[in-house]
């Protein structure tokens, strides 16, 4: 998954500039009478390493997991997709003062928690906020989130507990995509790390001290095997977390993870395989737990560079030729719902694009069907013919593809072979080549190497599950937001028409006006076809019926985002 986000996590906008002050501490769910125990540990299998654990430094989901056990966030998103104060004393807003529009530009007021502290007992000010930004903006430290340092015209310190930020611009996405997820922005301990080069701080590995709940140290990682992270005495939330240590065990793909859980060998696992829905319903001591409503979705992504792919008629005619609905009732076994558009779960989510049987209206005729024989026709209005081997060509290329995914993810591979014979069925030809998923959210989708001015040459169709941080979505769509440039635009896509657009909808504090400008950006990308909507799922975890508060219905650390609330009876 991309947080990737990774690639990606959001919650509905409009709660930025209107929410109201919310509870002080994470929420809970209801417990015993007796209320939640403290101690024990237990064991959470993930099916990658983390790259790295300090902020803004990785795009993986998994690295977001103990990124969320190991550091306190200014603001975090819950489990109904609505911001909570985590440092903060309240999310800031319009109505509270937190947020002040003036003229073309933003200022954010912070106010952090009284006497908040470090791992290491010493104080968390507001000094360490301001040291994150100016370390998460530096060049040399590495980001590859996106975070809009460009849009920072000032940061004020006044006091300990204060942070004034004032952007040269109006950001309405701000908070929720550079202040809110602990994978791309946390408060950094300036007394340990004021005296070291931001190159060097990002080469850091295992933090020393930490503001989360656990605390990690060099001992706790096992390169290949495992991290584990252990109760933070400090923690701001007093009396949590209420469990010992957690340990984050590794595995090579999802199969091996629920044949773990079958052993009893671990105690938790997230974002598990559809494919395995009635072996994880009958997995005795355990039990499924399957999300309401998901802000995530599945889709296929298409790569521009390739100058097959940049041609308009040939992703129509590729769009037009797979029944999306074998993935949902076929694959997905009816644990998914179709979607038209990036912004599942936040007010700018537009269910209505999705037709009566099921599709989407691809390419500028806007017509919702599946039809394989206009999309042969489609192709060879293009040029293209048909040769004995049962595919087209054009110039003497034959018109074939490369489609990729994480590796070991079954219904992705199920996924694979249905386009495979979809597409074959209109002369097309399908390669497959998956990659390991720290593989393909690293150099594959998004390389920062300077070589690379286009997207990368290695994949040409990318599958996989994004989650975006609030509805913005000019980090996907804008054409100066490509990969090398720190962005997540993997596609190359580039209509300047939507540029602005996507430009405006920053700006928008109206949201009726901002839904508008999403309604126009959503009707544009389904007629150029960047993308190919697959269906949001309903994303599978397993825990342990011993275990409480474990609840994985969120954007960000979808699985730990209230780590600080599970406890074991």
């Amino acid at each position: 998954m991309l947080r990737q986000r990774n690639l990606w996590y959001l919650l509905a906008v409009g709660l930025l500039l209107m929410v109201t002050a919310l509870s002080a501490c994470g929420p809970t769910a209801s417990t015993t009478n007796t209320g939640p125990k403290k101690g024990g540990s237990i064991i959470d299998g993930v099916q990658e390493e983390a790259n790295s654990i300090m902020p803004a430094q990785s795009t993986e989901t998994f690295a977001d997991l103990v990124d969320a056990a190991i550091w306190a966030s200014l603001v975090y998103t819950n489990d109904q997709f609505t911001l909570s104060p985590g440092l903060l004393t309240e999310v800031p807003s319009t109505t509270n003062g937190g947020i002040v529009v003036t003229g073309d530009t933003e200022t954010f007021n912070l106010h952090l928690r009284p006497n908040l502290k470090w791992s290491d007992g010493q104080p968390l000010t507001s000094a360490d906020v301001d040291f994150a930004i100016k370390t998460y903006s530096d060049p040399a430290y590495g980001d590859k989130q996106g975070f809009r340092s460009s849009e920072i015209s000032s940061v004020e310190t006044p006091d300990a507990n204060t942070v004034i930020i004032h952007l040269n611009k109006i950001d309405v996405a701000f908070l929720a995509t550079n202040l809110t997820d602990p994978l791309i922005f946390t408060p950094l301990p300036k007394h340990i790390y004021q005296n070291t080069a931001p190159a060097d701080i990002a080469k850091v590995f295992t933090p020393t001290v930490t503001s989360g709940p656990f605390t990690v140290a060099d001992a706790d990682h096992v390169k290949g095997d495992h991290i584990t992270v252990k109760r933070n005495p400090n923690y701001y939330q007093a009396g949590k977390p209420y469990l010992d240590q957690v340990t984050f065990k590794f595995f090579p793909d999802a199969e091996t993870q629920v044949k773990a859980l079958q052993a009893g060998q671990i105690d938790t696992a997230y974002f598990l395989p559809v494919t395995d829905v009635d072996t994880l319903k009958n997995i005795p001591g355990y039990n499924l737990f399957t999300p309401k409503q998901s802000p995530n979705y599945e889709a296929w992504y298409f790569n521009l560079s390739n100058p097959t792919l940049a041609d308009p008629k040939v992703r129509q005619a590729l769009a037009m030729s797979f029944d999306v609905k074998s993935e949902i009732t076929t694959i997905q076994k009816g644990n998914a719902v179709p979607t038209c558009d990036d912004n599942t779960g936040s007010f700018a989510h537009e269910p209505n694009l999705v037709s009566a049987d099921g599709y989407c209206p691809y390419g500028p005729d806007g017509v919702a069907k599946v039809d394989p024989a206009a999309a042969k026709a489609l192709l060879e209005s293009d040029g293209y013919t048909m040769g004995s081997d049962g595919y087209y060509t054009k110039g003497g290329k034959k018109l074939e593809l490369r489609i990729s995914t994480t590796a070991g993810r079954q219904y992705r591979l199920d996924s694979e072979q249905l386009a495979q014979a979809a597409w074959k069925n209109i002369g097309v030809k399908i390669d497959v080549n998956n990659f390991p998923s720290s593989t393909f959210f690293g150099p594959i989708l998004f390389p920062s190497d300077a070589k690379y001015a286009k997207s990368n040459d290695q994949w040409d169709i990318a599958e996989f599950e994004n989650s975006l941080a609030e509805p913005d979505t000019s980090l996907i769509w804008t054409s100066t937001q490509v990969p090398s440039a720190g962005g997540q635009n993997l596609t190359y896509y580039n209509n300047p028409q939507v540029d602005q657009w996507e430009a405006e909808q920053l700006k928008a504090v109206d949201q009726s006006a901002r839904k508008q400008l999403f309604h126009q950006i959503h009707a544009q990308i389904l007629k150029d076809i960047p993308t190919f909507y697959l269906y949001s799922p309903l994303d599978l975890s397993e825990y342990k019926a011993t275990l409480h508060n474990y609840k994985p219905d969120s954007i960000g650390p979808s699985e730990t985002w209230n780590i600080w609330d599970w406890y074991l009876s």
